[in-house]
């Protein structure tokens, strides 16, 4: 992968000629990176990496000098773009209402202040469905990213090279799943040979469904709504403390204000849910990483040994290039578990 140091201006400096690079992609927050090159190839001028073969662009936080028997090395590391965001904050307080994503860009647009070469894109046809909400004092990237996750969207800062600005997007990865019948279908299985390894793992000890969110008032006065996602089963019952959303009137209608708890609800569950970690490394073989699959798309994934089906969506890709190689590494989120005997996949 190529890699352009730009400096603090947005002139570049230097092709980067890096002896190991870790590419961390990701779906709902700011990925990373790391680069070691070494001393000599080094320009303090640099701080930004762009590269014309992925979507994101590193912000270098932080350079470091190591000297070691092999020589001296300078890593590099950092955020992608989205993290500029970070440095504003939502205040005074945002009111939103109408589809997630367009709401989220009006929001950046509002609050993006000097950000350096941003444009905000508009969402023409927002994708999400309709939500009521409110921001007070969270930083922007953050307020975004949470407010995106609750509609599988992701937000996206692209900084074209030829016409020197950074576009803000909201995006959806696509469905590849077999249930579907507009897209390519990608699985990865054992019996397609196209996983080189599996680490699977569970926990349902934090996990909850059931959130009971409490507003503005006291006591009894108190606005209470309530956010059921146990289907009816069993809840698991989370209390969530939500005074911060106020009711005001000449902003927003009761009905909005109660949305907005319900909403607060809804984020506070995800970070209740069952933690069902996977990772897979992906060789060469049916499908190929950036024609076949991407960042954000929704695929199958099946292991024999394990009894293992899954319909998840990619929300990391974790890419390591050296000399010798270059490795891909997903890790799958919201996780449809089901033995293989229900699962109706081919394999």
């Amino acid at each position: 992968m190529q890699l352009l140091a730009l400096d603090a201006e947005f002139q570049p400096v230097a092709y980067l000629p890096y002896l190991n690079l870790q590419w961390q992609r990701e779906y709902y927050s700011p990925g990373k990176f790391s680069v070691q090159l070494a001393a000599e190839d080094y320009d303090p001028r640099m701080a930004y990496l762009y590269t014309p073969d992925r979507p994101e662009m590193g912000i270098i936080h932080k350079p470091e000098l190591t000297d070691t028997a092999q020589g001296r090395f300078v890593q590099l590391t950092g955020f992608f773009l989205e993290h500029l965001l970070n440095d504003k904050v939502v205040y005074p307080t945002w009111y939103a209402t109408g589809a997630m994503d367009a709401a989220v860009l009006r929001m950046i647009s509002t609050y993006k202040g000097d950000t350096p070469k941003l444009e905000v894109e508009s969402a023409a046809a927002p994708l999400a469905e309709q939500a009521s909400w409110q921001v007070t004092g969270e930083a922007l990237c953050t307020a975004a990213c949470t407010k995106l996750k609750t509609v599988q969207m992701a937000l996206r800062c692209r900084y074209d090279y030829e016409q020197d600005k950074i576009f803000c997007s909201a995006w959806k990865g696509v469905d590849r799943t077999q249930n579907q019948k507009e897209n390519n279908w990608v699985v990865f299985s054992d019996g397609f040979k196209n996983l080189e390894k599996v680490t699977a793992s569970a926990d349902w000890s934090g996990a909850k469904n059931y959130a009971i969110v409490a507003g503005a008032g006291e006591e009894s006065e108190r606005e209470v709504q309530i956010v059921d996602q146990s289907a009816g089963g069993y809840s698991r019952q989370l209390w969530v403390e939500a005074k911060d959303l106020r009711f005001n009137e000449k902003k927003q209608t009761l009905e909005e204000y109660q949305a907005s708890l319900r909403q607060r609800g809804t984020e506070k569950l995800l970070e209740h849910q069952p933690i069902q970690n996977v990772e897979v490394d992906v060789t060469a073989g049916t499908f190929r990483y950036l024609r076949d699959f991407d960042l954000g798309d929704k695929v199958d994934v099946a292991v024999r040994e394990l009894g293992l089906a899954m319909e998840a969506r990619i929300v990391s890709v974790r890419e390591v290039f050296k000399s010798n190689g270059h490795q891909v590494t997903l890790t799958l989120g919201e996780k449809k578990l089901t033995t293989l005997q229900k699962a109706r996949m081919i394999f």
